[in-house]
């Protein structure tokens, strides 16, 4: 449970009483008697005033925008309220996000303006890392949402993308189970449903509390790893010793916060990363120029001209080509990858491809 407590300040000041002197003599002569004593009264204040709380109207110190860390949220009347979040891309305005609730990982993009934070981009079942703003793909998940704008005190509304915001508290303390925080608190009104966003300064969102047809959900921040980068699985296919199939061999890349994936895949698949160094699938000197899934579900590829060198006979670059398709695929979840050497369809020896033409995922490699 969390604990809410709003701060009042009441002040009660005592009536102060001034009283009028006479002046009296030893003359026989009786003066006028002096004017009745004069009472005057300072009013009270209102017991219901409430004190004013200065509040940064900064919207990066409510949301910041971190690098290199992951958040842990426990979730409460719900099997995907729990979830781990992480950085991916902080450029320019854009910050890009993943969210993964056990059930599946969302990539989110956010733009930072001087006076509004837009969730600008959400893409469900991504299990991958593409910079999503560089290659500009997947129109239809871009779809713009304010969720937070200036000025930042009670009673700031707006309506985006068909929701009701407004602040509702600017100095909220909850206790969730990583800390006791003072917050903003923002409401979200849907058509069926009502959202409490509470968000801590410097820190981010801390708890979200969402209530539905008398159910209610909670996710709560747990945990803070700071220097913390994002792991990502890689199922990688290698060569077996005989050189009649393909072995699965589980990778992890590690990525820090603005770290491309195509630079830890050339690292791993070259031999260069601990504990993997017996991958070691790509010709000396492969690189690869660009790497991402395009609209069309398929991943498109640039090598480096050195990915032509060492192929040995058409079977050497048979499983060249194969263990560079597999292991791509299979971190996409897709089936198709067009292959492209220095901009150009991939050309080789015994394979060659025409303009747009791409290369599956080759199941009958693949020893069981």
């Amino acid at each position: 449970m969390i604990k809410k407590q709003h701060k009042w300040l009441s002040f009660s000041i005592l009536s102060i009483f001034l009283a009028g002197c006479g002046l009296f003599s030893n003359q026989e002569t009786t003066e006028p008697n002096p004017k009745p004593p004069t009472e005057e009264v300072i009013p009270e204040e209102d017991e219901n005033e409430q004190e004013e709380v200065k509040v940064n109207q900064d919207l990066q110190a409510w949301l910041p925008r971190l690098d290199n860390v992951r958040y842990s949220y426990e979730g409460t009347g719900n099997e995907y309220a729990s979830y781990n979040w992480t950085p991916q891309f902080n450029q320019d305005n854009y910050y890009q996000t993943s969210t993964d609730n056990g059930g599946t990982t969302v990539a989110e993009i956010y733009d930072y303006n001087e006076h509004e934070v837009i969730r600008s981009f959400q893409r469900p079942e991504t299990y991958f890392r593409d910079n999503f703003t560089e290659i500009g793909s997947f129109p239809d998940q871009r779809e713009e949402e304010v969720i937070l704008k200036t000025p930042i005190q009670v009673g700031n509304s707006w309506n985006s993308n068909g929701n009701d915001y407004e602040i509702t508290a600017v100095d909220y303390e909850i206790e969730v189970p990583v800390g006791t925080y003072p917050t903003i608190e923002v409401t979200i009104t849907m058509d069926d449903m009502m959202i409490k966003r509470y968000y801590a300064e410097d820190v981010g969102l801390v708890s979200e509390i969402s209530e539905t047809e008398g159910m209610t959900v909670e996710s709560n921040l747990e945990t803070i790893e700071t220097q913390t980068p994002e792991v990502l699985p890689l199922t990688v296919y290698v060569p077996d010793e005989q050189v009649m199939g393909m072995d699965r061999v589980e990778a992890e890349l590690t990525l820090n916060t603005n770290d491309p994936a195509r630079v830890a895949i050339t690292q791993l698949l070259s031999g260069q990363v601990e504990p993997y160094t017996e991958i070691n699938i790509l010709s000396e000197g492969t690189e690869i120029n660009y790497l991402f899934l395009n609209d069309e579900n398929i991943v498109e590829v640039d090598m480096t001209s050195a990915f032509e060198k060492n192929m040995a006979g058409s079977t050497g670059e048979l499983f060249a080509i194969y263990t560079l398709v597999n292991t791509l695929s299979d971190y996409y979840g897709t089936q198709e990858v067009l292959l492209t050497v220095e901009g150009e369809p991939y050309s080789g020896p015994h394979a060659t491809l025409e303009e747009g033409e791409v290369f599956t995922f080759n199941e009958e490699m693949i020893n069981e």
